[in-house]
């Protein structure tokens, strides 16, 4: 029997979370102008300090609508960063005007940005872990489906800590649930739909069976939207790209227009990717030149020849370049993978099938443990200073692997390939050639500069977890 979750605590959670985090955002900017005014030296009124700046920050941050919505952490981080800048504009805008306009440094509206970006994440984060441990604020919800993307919903409230407000009650479907969604209970029909909801008391209802006709999924809409408080309904839209898309309705007309951005056609974007790629890779390739050096040193004293090795790989609009790396194979690895090819036929279909070998004798001792830490790309910061790679963007590859990007090529071709991407962070090599294919496409039409720091960031978790490397 389905369990009535019908108190009003339940009905209230999204109201009482706003309330805890407006207190939690407002505690976070005190903090931050607290850091702000330590290393500054900056002198506020308590007016300022206490309501004027934390009440701007409050009002962008609910102008985000970040207090309702349940949402991806990373774009609740995307939210709080954009906010966080607004707010600044509005504050110097606001002590310009002022009386003691001339009596704040700039000094301090950066540290005060600073601080209070880092702060607002932290407690945020702080926040929802102490909430999630005790169990306390989670939204009961049904899920109007059983396949895929039920399971990829599901997943990504128990990945993802932004999501995990959500407590999946039960499953309304007319086929078996899938492996991974066999633990939750299967409540009932379509046909039940009505009873369950008013049984279990749920005020959210998630609405995922894109594979159902038009006039299905209609008719399961109106029969569950006056019965609860919250829809969400996950479309069949797997074919449009999902960054930049903005939605219009036409009431009169009874439709809705969805404007989907080419965002990577638009030269200021284009501008922005490469100062961003410049700017990083110039700190970082001053930081991390002593380490360039030992592992140099390490490869030639383990394997004598040349530290750098050079491959041809396919550039954007198709033209090749050296795509440079440490060496991490024996001077010879031509000639002995030649050889294992032609006398091992797992490795030929191996080779065959993702241009890679598990088990590659040709690597070095020191080659290796750079594969393992994907350290042996490194090299590549210089290829990102040529203008010939991007930080992030799609998999170099070779000229032979492009007919195995089908229709898929053109999206390669048109951006610089990246020395990371949704490939290196998503589980590398255990992730077949042809997913490999869809997220580089995929990349490109929904690229953002946020999208490329939350890549970045995934990709030194991937590193340091050593997930999916040989």
């Amino acid at each position: 029997m389905a369990q009535n979750y019908k108190t009003n605590l339940k009905q209230n959670i999204r109201i009482i979370w706003s309330g805890i985090s407006l207190i939690a955002d407002y505690l976070a900017v005190l903090l931050a102008e607290m850091v702000a005014i330590c290393f500054s030296e900056e002198n506020l009124r308590y007016i300022d300090l206490f309501i004027v700046i934390p009440f701007i920050y409050i009002a962008f941050i609910a102008a985000a609508r970040t207090y309702r919505r349940i949402i991806p952490f990373w774009q609740r981080i995307e939210s709080l960063f954009y906010s966080s800048i607004y707010s600044i504009i509005a504050i110097l805008l606001f002590f310009f005007v002022s009386a003691n306009s001339t009596e704040h440094s700039i000094a301090f509206l950066a540290l005060l940005w600073l601080a209070s970006f880092i702060c607002l994440i932290i407690v945020r984060y702080l926040l929802k872990r102490i909430l999630d441990e005790r169990k306390i604020f989670r939204i009961p919800l049904l899920i109007v489906g059983a396949q895929e993307e039920a399971l990829a919903f599901v997943k990504s409230i128990n990945n993802d800590i932004g999501m995990s407000s959500y407590k999946v009650v039960g499953l309304i479907s007319d086929k078996t649930p899938i492996k991974g969604l066999e633990n939750y209970p299967l409540l009932g029909d379509f046909k039940d739909i009505e009873k369950i909801i008013k049984t279990t008391g749920v005020n959210n209802v998630l609405i995922a069976v894109p594979y159902l006709e038009q006039t299905k999924i209609q008719n399961i809409i109106h029969r569950v939207q006056p019965l609860v408080k919250n829809i969400c309904i996950i479309p069949n839209l797997t074919a449009i790209p999902m960054g930049g898309i903005a939605v219009e309705t036409f009431f009169t007309e009874k439709i809705m227009l969805i404007r989907v951005r080419n965002n990577l056609e638009r030269r200021f974007n284009r501008i922005i990717k490469y100062l961003f790629d410049m700017i990083l890779t110039i700190v970082g390739t001053i930081c991390i030149s002593p380490l360039l050096v030992i592992i140099a040193i390490w490869i030639y004293k383990d394997s004598p020849g040349p530290v750098i090795f050079k491959h041809m790989r396919v550039g954007k609009d198709g033209k090749e370049f050296p795509c440079y790396k440490f060496r991490s194979m024996c001077v010879d690895a031509k000639e002995k993978l030649e050889e294992l090819l032609q006398n091992d036929p797992e490795a030929r279909a191996e080779w065959e099938r993702d241009f890679k070998l598990k088990n590659d004798p040709r690597i070095t001792k020191s080659g290796a443990f750079l594969r393992r830490t994907s350290l042996d790309e490194l090299p590549q910061i210089f290829n990102v200073l040529k203008g010939e790679m991007s930080l992030v963007g799609p998999r170099p590859i070779i000229k032979d692997e492009m007919e195995r990007y089908g229709n898929y090529i053109n999206d390669y071709l048109m951006v610089k390939p990246g020395i990371t991407g949704m490939w290196q962070c998503s589980g590398r090599n255990d992730i077949g050639y042809t997913e490999r294919v869809h997220m580089d496409s995929w990349y490109v039409r929904n690229w953002s500069v946020w999208l490329d720091i939350m890549l970045l960031w995934r990709t030194f978790k991937a590193v340091f977890a050593k997930k999916g490397a040989y």
